[in-house]
């Protein structure tokens, strides 16, 4: 009887750690511009792996399109998703993937993520009610279309100044970063500029912002992009993952750290905070009807 017993136990610490070393997630994120932030997400999923045992892989997919498909191409079980990426996951595959967590920001989000409507000086405009008077006058540099605060913000700002299609009023492109778009800015006449309020102080530092460029309006409360998971993960796993990234800024605090700092809007967070989807309602709201606001970032 006793053989039995022990050859019982034994089978079920096997079993436990075969699971352990099947289980296998996908943790994946987007590049920006050229940081594929994986030196962020890298050390997160080693810890993990070493607080779970399961074996947990980082993956960066090359735009936020690119990790939506693989979302919900089943491909990813955990993401670290942007607000615009998240709201277009939502909208179009809404039974795919849960929020799970996003960063708390403290009494500091308003400062850390927020979208800015810019002028150069020369453009005479000093508000956006203007430029519905000033059709084909002037450029619009955005940073690229699957940015939330670097180009939806900026056209949400438009569209509630009557400006529905930007490109009907302006010549525009994309520069590729919120640090260019910021620092271009002082160097167009005739240019107009949505960027990350955030790097707009940044490039204050070292250059002469604020004598060459008008800040014509803000959008300050847009809700930080979430980690998700897919639906159909199971709840032990879930569960997990969720504890430690809670924790993580006790248990592990240069893991955190080192992972907020590979978004600009993460740099001053204090923890994960647990985030659910009605959190966005208020920011879709901001589309209205205008469905070419909806198309841009799908």
């Amino acid at each position: 009887m006793k053989k039995i017993a022990l050859l019982l136990l034994l089978l079920t610490g096997y079993t436990l750690q075969s699971n352990a070393q099947a289980k296998k997630l996908v943790f994946a994120t987007y590049t920006y511009s050229t940081n594929n932030r994986l030196q962020n997400l890298e050390p997160l999923t080693h810890y993990l792996s070493q607080q779970t045992g399961y074996t947990i892989v980082a993956v960066s997919y090359p735009t936020v399109q690119a990790l939506v498909s693989a979302i919900v191409n089943d491909s990813v079980d955990f993401a670290m998703m942007n607000t615009s990426g998240y709201l277009t996951l939502q909208r179009n595959n809404p039974s795919v993937a849960i929020p799970l967590v996003n960063l708390d920001m403290g009494n500091t989000v308003t400062t850390n993520y927020a979208g800015c409507l810019i002028a150069n000086k020369q453009t005479g405009i000093t508000n956006t009610r203007q430029l519905v008077n000033y059709k084909n006058k002037f450029t619009l540099s955005l940073v690229n279309p699957s940015s939330t605060s670097g180009n939806l913000v900026p056209r949400l700002l438009l569209n509630d100044n009557k400006i529905a299609n930007p490109e009907n009023y302006f010549a525009v492109s994309y520069l590729g970063s919120h640090r260019k778009v910021a620092e271009d800015m002082m160097n167009i006449p005739d240019g107009i500029g949505g960027c990350g309020c955030a790097e707009i102080d940044s490039v204050r530092k070292y250059a002469p912002f604020d004598s060459k460029v008008t800040i014509l309006d803000s959008f300050n409360n847009i809700p930080l992009g979430p980690f998700v998971y897919k639906k159909r993960l199971d709840k032990k796993t879930v569960q997990v993952i969720d504890r430690e990234l809670l924790q993580l800024h006790t248990k592990a605090p240069a893991i955190f750290t080192n992972f907020c700092a590979g978004w600009t809007e993460f740099k001053q967070a204090r923890a994960f905070k647990k985030v659910t989807d009605k959190e966005y309602n208020q920011f879709r709201k901001m589309f209205g009807n205008n469905t070419q606001l909806w198309q841009l970032i799908e």
